[in-house]
């Protein structure tokens, strides 16, 4: 079992990192993420072309990671300003770029040092692991 447990849907990774169409966003997916884990920190690395650092969003509540990009399409990002009834896809083949990984972290993660880095297309997320306390003898008192 990975220290890091993946919380998507069922459907993730049988579409080798193309989700189902949920209800919420008709054109969704879930990029593909590699763990690795080192000898003092975990560290998540996601392809995401196209995207820079504004497109997406990490937070952490307890020990869940979650990684959002909520964002149209390139073709569609200069388009703002012409009025909807104006634009007309002839062929659509390229998502819509909106997706939520969700990661169950150890409890040896330090929630509180996680650090994110994006470079060419690439988000990387280091995840610190909390120094673990020695084993010490308790000493016995006669009450």
């Amino acid at each position: 079992m990975n220290k890091l447990s993946l919380l998507n849907s069922l459907f993730d990774d049988l579409n080798y990192g193309l989700a189902m169409p949920s209800l919420e966003s008709p054109a969704c997916y879930a990029p593909a993420v590699d763990v690795i884990e080192h000898k003092d920190s975990y560290e998540l690395v996601m392809d995401l072309p196209g995207k820079t650092q504004d497109d997406v969003e990490l937070s952490v509540k307890e020990n869940t990671l979650t990684i959002e990009s909520r964002e149209t399409a390139p073709a569609e990002k200069g388009k703002k300003d012409e009025a909807a009834e104006d634009l007309r896809y002839l062929i659509k083949e390229r998502n819509a770029a909106t997706f939520c990984r969700t990661f169950t972290l150890p409890r040896n993660a330090d929630t509180q040092q996680i650090s994110a880095q994006f470079k060419n297309g690439v988000l990387s997320v280091k995840i610190p692991c909390k120094a673990e306390l020695a084993e010490h003898k308790i000493q016995i008192t006669a009450a």
